[in-house]
């Protein structure tokens, strides 16, 4: 029989087996997880564009890279019509991506930001910008996954809480590092969501639907102006 006691004793053992695996294993992961997604984003997608040969991953990678190259160009025009007279924020190691160790220099494509200040946030530009450009994508063949049925269809709920979440946790780390202010960083998302919104926009009407094909679903292709499919299924003889 258990007593009061030894409830309440087993429960404490429990919350601090819990805390310290959250302290020494979670929370460790996912800071240094956060703090290298930038580059990770770049050097993730273009080596998936290169494995997998697929036209919709390499478009993934053309769109990171240009989301890089539009913080660069934001930033030096912010820099120079709006001056920065606020000092920048405190450059720790949190908020400077990069695999780096205590003898090396750290290997990084994100090089302005070793000191991080101005506007907009990079980490957070580019993170909204490639999973806006995701879910825009996945919104965009909502036609195509109603039509594959209701495991489908859910898919696209799935994808906006995901992306949200991942860019609050995104908003949550560089504001609990104080790598920016808050206002920088919640501008980042805003404008990066923009960013990664029209490329989603632009890219389809170029190069056609296949390329935000994320997913790889089966595009319907149609034989003529009646919308007759393209592949007929024969009617099924029965048995004699």
């Amino acid at each position: 029989m258990l007593y009061a006691g030894d409830s309440r004793s087993m429960a404490t053992g429990i919350y601090e087996v819990a805390k310290k695996i959250f302290l020494e294993t979670i929370k460790p992961v996912a800071s240094e997880s956060l703090r290298l997604s930038p580059d990770a984003l770049i050097y993730g997608t273009g080596l998936l564009s290169l494995i997998t040969f697929q036209t919709p991953m390499l478009f993934l990678f053309i769109v990171t890279l240009l989301s890089l190259f539009a913080s660069n160009m934001l930033g030096a025009t912010m820099s120079t019509f709006i001056p920065q007279d606020t000092p920048p924020a405190k450059a720790t190691d949190r908020c400077i991506p990069g695999l780096y160790s205590p003898t090396l220099a750290r290997i990084t494509l994100l090089s302005d930001l070793a000191n991080p200040s101005g506007f907009p946030a990079m980490p957070m530009f580019i993170l909204s910008s490639v999973l806006s450009y995701c879910a825009a994508g996945v919104i965009q063949l909502s036609d195509v996954l109603n039509e594959l049925g209701p495991d489908y269809k859910a898919k696209i709920p799935t994808v906006l809480t995901l992306s949200s979440l991942l860019i609050i946790v995104m908003m949550i780390y560089l504001m609990v590092n104080d790598c920016n202010g808050f206002l920088v960083i919640l501008g980042s998302a805003a404008i990066g969501g923009l960013f990664g919104t029209l490329m989603s926009i632009i890219i389809p009407l170029i190069f056609g639907q296949e390329s935000i094909n994320i997913l790889g679903l089966p595009l319907f292709v149609q034989r003529d102006a009646k919308g007759q499919p393209l592949y007929i299924c024969a009617v099924k003889q029965p048995a004699a």
